[in-house]
């Protein structure tokens, strides 16, 4: 993206926001652009000041983590992003999905960055995939990121991957592996925090927690490609070829009557999820995920259904076990 580009979009998404603004890099790897990013902020601050604009304003970053030696993370650090870290597991469970150019793994490479990482960001979000090529190590592989000294993590799978029988019988046992862990740490007092039960214990216990408070549906996303292109969500842009649900430009404008229809499309209930047992409390609006594995915006993949079923189903038992021991740190956590 060339700085004027970025400049204007940073201007656009000031002019098209009303409470508060995020601006997150995405890629491919962002930090291969980081001089771009840290003008971008730099620019962000001296346009505000200028135009005496005092909106809050926050920054995120997601990285691989193979460029974060320590004079970048000190730059975000004091630059105030907030930053998350790929990490799809630990050791070969990684390496599976994230092999180097000559094909070979990258977990060691990022391994010898995470004291410098967890010194300047101790909270720092971990974002794990995981797909039929490494469920298998799932909880494994989580644990020992643990151990490593993350607390945070946040689960997801790949939805657009062929999920068999197999795969999906693995799944069932990795997360319950990994329920098992979660349920000790409360109990050692030494809390994880993992979305796949965190976000369903804290949909049960208050039914009007925030489910998403970034996608469309929420009229809160639009994702800037280095053209300028504007598309309702950053997994959309790619490479920036498919033009299908182009909302335009930030240098001319966003069509906003196409991005409304394509908000309605993303609000209606699909009816096998009106009836569900698990409605409410199942986060089935991923708009851009359903789109990609069934072109629609409303109708969830079978993986993503049978996924969360099986995460409610532990989360459920796990919390029931908690708040019957009468536990300090859950109780603290998620009903104070």
């Amino acid at each position: 993206m060339s700085r004027e580009i970025a400049e204007t979009a940073v201007r656009f998404a000031h002019e098209n926001s009303n409470s508060y603004l995020d601006i997150s890099f995405f890629g491919g790897e962002p930090f291969l652009e980081m001089d771009l990013m840290f003008h971008v902020i730099e620019y962000a601050g001296t346009w505000r000041k200028t135009n005496d604009i005092n909106m809050p304003l926050r920054f995120f970053a997601t990285s691989n983590g193979l460029l974060l030696d320590d004079e970048t993370l000190k730059k975000c650090r004091d630059a105030r992003i907030l930053l998350s870290l790929s990490l799809d597991g630990h050791g070969a469970c990684h390496d599976a999905t994230r092999p180097l150019p000559d094909g070979s793994g990258s977990f060691d490479l990022i391994a010898a960055r995470f004291p410098a990482i967890l010194n300047h960001f101790p909270n720092i979000q971990v974002l794990s995939t995981f797909s039929p090529r490494n469920i298998a190590h799932m909880s494994e592989g989580i644990e020992k990121l643990y151990y490593c000294g993350f607390r945070y993590f946040t689960i997801g799978l790949n939805y657009e991957e062929p999920w068999d029988d197999k795969s999906l019988e693995i799944m069932r046992r990795e997360y319950a592996a990994l329920g098992s862990f979660y349920e000790n740490r409360y109990e050692c007092e030494k809390p994880v925090a993992i979305n796949i039960f965190d976000s369903h214990i804290a949909a049960h216990v208050n039914e009007n927690c925030e489910r998403c408070a970034c996608c469309d549906k929420n009229d809160g996303e639009i994702a800037v490609a280095p053209s300028g292109n504007i598309y309702p969500c950053l997994r959309f842009v790619k490479t920036d070829e498919d033009h299908t649900l182009l909302l335009g430009n930030v240098q001319t404008g966003m069509d906003r009557k196409r991005r409304a229809r394509i908000m309605i499309d993303a609000g209606r209930e699909w009816p096998e999820c009106a009836t569900c047992g698990y409605h409410g409390r199942c986060f089935h609006y991923c708009g851009a995920v359903n789109f990609k594995v069934n072109a629609s915006f409303n109708q969830p993949p079978r993986i993503l259904c049978l996924q969360t079923q099986c995460a409610i189903g532990l989360a459920d038992d796990i919390a029931s076990r908690l708040y019957n021991s009468q536990n300090s740190m859950f109780l603290k956590r998620f009903y104070s």
